[in-house]
């Protein structure tokens, strides 16, 4: 680990960068951030800031493809007790808006949560607080600015609340990051990502008002009562609907059909309502919500599923069941 090292890695990805290689480039921050020195040197943030930029731009570029084992290195700071705050938050910032575009939205909904609830908190004591005051090295068109580590977290923490935020209050189920600094100093514009629900002949029994409220994660209101501004806590099952106490949760589970509607992780059955998702082949269905007709009886794993209102027997696809996530549960819908 020396500095050195790192400046020699960051020497290699801004090459890469200006030749379009950009999976290389991303490679080389990624190793110039294992190389440094220490948790608090200067050009760590912009060296992490380097990889994570590329990965958040994976819906804007679709040569680059964001690889489990980025998923992984994100996962790995996000996780760790021991990693400083703004390392965390920018992983998870990336971690939330690679979730969102592969349509894991309560994925999503779950780091960014965590997330604002790490970012909110208080240096634990005055040694934390005087560590998140240390300047840090910001590469900005070219330019080498300094800001302290807290400024930087602000603004990152920032972007995780809009992001929550939106997931909810979007009605066109969108989500976007806000415009920053790629690692050649240029702006990038704001990355957007939209579900598609076409409607068949037969037409749909569900208001547009209804397909939100399916679309979106919760949680920002009892399920059942409505109330807000109280704790809430999650369907242990499906975890995807949210309840302020047990009285809420038995009377939606009897009275409002969660439990004809609730399903766990990987559960479809006929009449759910999914969206497809991470498909290589045929990209262009991802982020459809179709209807699922069956389990298919010729490949093991995989469903039949048809756009709603589709007419019978005709327009009927066959997805992996690792290709298919879950909507909130229907009783979620008003």
């Amino acid at each position: 680990m020396s500095l050195f090292e790192v400046t020699k890695h960051r020497i290699v990805a801004v090459k890469f960068w200006g030749q379009g290689k950009h999976r290389e480039a991303a490679n080389e921050y990624w190793e110039a951030f294992k190389a440094s020195p220490s948790p608090t040197h200067e050009l760590r943030y912009d060296t992490l800031h380097g990889y994570t930029s590329m990965l958040r731009k994976e819906q804007t570029n679709p040569e680059f493809v964001v690889s489990d084992n980025d998923m992984d290195n994100m996962r790995k700071i996000f996780e760790d007790k021991h990693e400083l705050r703004l390392f965390r938050l920018e992983a998870a910032l990336t971690l939330g808006i690679n979730h969102y575009s592969r349509s894991e939205r309560h994925k999503c909904e779950d780091v960014f949560d965590r997330a604002v609830t790490i970012g909110e908190r208080k240096p634990k004591n005055a040694k934390q607080e005087k560590v998140e005051q240390k300047q840090m090295v910001l590469i900005i068109e070219g330019k080498q600015h300094m800001k302290p580590m807290k400024e930087i977290m602000e603004d990152v923490l920032k972007d995780c609340k809009h992001n929550l935020i939106n997931l909810n209050s979007n009605t066109q189920g969108s989500i976007t990051c806000e415009p920053e600094l790629m690692p050649d100093g240029t702006i990038s514009q704001p990355a957007r990502k939209t579900h598609h629900m076409p409607i068949g002949p037969g037409g749909t029994v569900l208001t547009e008002y209804e397909i939100n409220n399916l679309i979106d994660v919760g949680g920002i209101h009892c399920d059942f009562c409505k109330r807000k501004g109280t704790k809430l806590f999650k369907c242990a099952r499906c975890r995807r609907e949210f309840y302020c106490s047990k009285e809420c949760q038995r009377k939606q589970w009897t009275e409002k059909d969660h439990k004809v509607y609730c399903r766990k992780e990987g559960e479809f059955k006929a009449g759910d309502l999914v969206q497809i998702t991470r498909l290589k082949i045929k990209p262009e269905f991802n982020y459809y919500i179709v209807c699922v007709l069956d389990r298919s009886t010729t490949a093991e794993g995989r469903y039949n599923t048809q756009m709603v209102g589709g007419v019978k027997g005709e327009g009927i696809m066959s997805f992996s069941a690792d290709n298919l996530n879950h909507l909130r549960p229907f009783d979620c819908r008003r």
